[in-house]
């Protein structure tokens, strides 16, 4: 779990810099703070010493609502509308929906890492 951790702090810290400075990522056509779950997602899948895909899911959902809540709540505070107003339900949506862009890049790590233990297994019966 203290991967999921690291992964879950880098994550934070890298939204963070997209979000404060989103003029230096101009390259990625303006939707970089999309792909960022979606990586983190496969890096929570990939990090784990699993080889069943149902041990992998608590991990992967434990890690992709505390990454999403916590950076939803940092950029919610950090982009604060200047009236005073905190919308509790608009960021309460928009981490379910990091959460679950994470949660699907997961997914695609649970596939990756099926895969190479296929061709691993494959490997050794030779």
């Amino acid at each position: 779990m203290k991967k999921i951790y690291l992964i879950s702090s880098i994550a934070i810290f890298l939204g963070m810099v997209f979000a404060l400075n989103p003029g230096w990522f101009r390259f990625l056509w303006g939707q970089q703070i999309l792909l960022l779950p979606l990586v983190i997602g496969i890096f929570m899948v990939l990090v784990q010493d699993e080889n069943r895909s149902y041990r992998f899911m608590p991990k992967l959902i434990a890690g992709s609502f505390l990454t999403s809540f916590i950076f939803v709540f940092l950029w919610w505070t950090l982009h604060y509308d200047q009236s005073g107003n905190l919308y509790i339900s608009e960021a309460l949506y928009t981490a379910l929906f990091f959460s679950g862009l994470c949660i699907f890049g997961g997914l695609i790590g649970v596939v990756v890492r099926g895969a190479t233990l296929l061709i691993k297994g494959h490997a050794k019966n030779k």
